[in-house]
């Protein structure tokens, strides 16, 4: 951890930046490089009416211990310079809070 999961990304684009964004993302919140997790998810939009899927942009779900608010919009703006090298220029973010009393790492809690 911490995790962040891609909806609606390929992977080999993603794979394409994926150094870089690990490398910046490591520097702005002060984790070793090994805990970091990039994940892609297959996620399609169906639409209601035929019940084809539509393209999207990309969703970024990330899970970490909350950290102070400027690292957060420091994370957020990695991200989307990221994606918007490899072509994604819009792209939503969200960010859970993982609580340290509900998080167990080899059966031990960390809290």
């Amino acid at each position: 951890m911490p995790f962040f999961r891609f909806h609606f990304v390929e992977k080999n684009r993603l794979a394409e930046i994926s150094e870089k964004m690990t490398d910046q993302l490591q520097a702005a919140m002060g984790c070793p490089r090994e805990h970091i997790v990039l994940e892609v998810i297959h996620a399609e939009v169906v639409e209601h009416s035929n019940g084809t899927a539509a393209a999207s942009w990309p969703f970024v779900a990330v899970e970490y211990f909350e950290r102070p608010r400027e690292v957060q919009h420091q994370v957020a703006a990695i991200l989307h310079e990221c994606l918007t090298l490899i072509g994604y220029v819009d792209s939503d973010i969200h960010f859970f809070y993982l609580q340290p009393e509900n998080y167990y790492e080899n059966g031990k809690c960390m809290k």
